[in-house]
């Protein structure tokens, strides 16, 4: 596991280099499309590939998971280079992808495909989000944080339901998942679903105060460099 963080975060911070420091930005919009596709393509073979061998499992195999389904979102985000969508998922993206990558839930060790995959996914998404920062200097608001969690919880709810009709547990809704997560210490089912409220709210309120600071110090910047009206 941390073979492949180290491989993946490499990759993350050549791509982040090269587009602040040496692409154009006809280069930035294209090269970063192509790694958000190439996110989603891992994702879109796992299920083709199944389907193909017979083994596809609705209960597991759908891209119902949170960062499968932003993985399938992002070339979209990335290609029409909107910020908005990109705020959504920023939060989304460094909230889910952190447990994953601290705690990983998948058993299956390199070259299996679907080691691959979910490194692929849950590393690759925090690297396009740090690009939308980085390179394209986007930043994100309060504003955009209410947004993204009412988004989440609304996503929340219909995955549930799909829970309920396919007798899955897509985004751990309906039980814990296995093995040792942040999920072990927030108690039982229904209770952790709410507990993960307030984790929620603290890592999003975390993920704003670099971009605070940072207006902070652009707003200084500009009262600094305006012209002295007093004589």
């Amino acid at each position: 596991n941390l073979i492949s963080l180290a491989v993946w975060w490499s990759i993350g911070i050549i791509i982040i280099y090269l587009g602040r420091n040496q692409w154009s930005e006809t280069q930035q919009k294209k090269y970063i499309f192509y790694f958000a596709l190439i996110i989603a393509a891992t994702q879109l073979f796992k299920i083709f590939a199944r389907l193909y061998l017979g083994t596809f499992d609705i209960t597991t195999d759908l891209p119902l998971e949170l960062c499968n389904i932003m993985s399938l979102i992002m070339p979209f985000i990335m290609l029409y280079k909107w910020r908005f969508g990109w705020s959504i998922m920023f939060f989304w993206i460094c909230a889910g992808t952190a447990q994953a990558m601290v705690t990983p839930t998948h058993i299956e060790a390199f070259p299996n495909y679907e080691a691959l995959r979910y490194w692929a996914v849950h590393v690759g998404l925090p690297i396009i989000a740090i690009y939308g920062a980085v390179v394209y200097g986007w930043r994100v608001t309060w504003k955009d944080a209410l947004f993204s969690a009412i988004g989440l919880n609304l996503i929340a709810l219909v995955i549930y339901f799909a829970n309920l009709i396919f007798d899955s547990n897509y985004m751990y809704l309906n039980a814990k998942p296995p093995g040792v997560t942040i999920y072990s210490i927030l108690g039982p089912w229904p209770w952790y679903i709410l507990r993960l409220e307030g984790v929620i709210f603290i890592l999003f309120s975390l993920l704003l105060i670099p971009f605070e600071w940072l207006s902070y110090l652009d707003k200084k910047k500009r009262n600094g460099n305006s012209p002295n009206k007093s004589h």
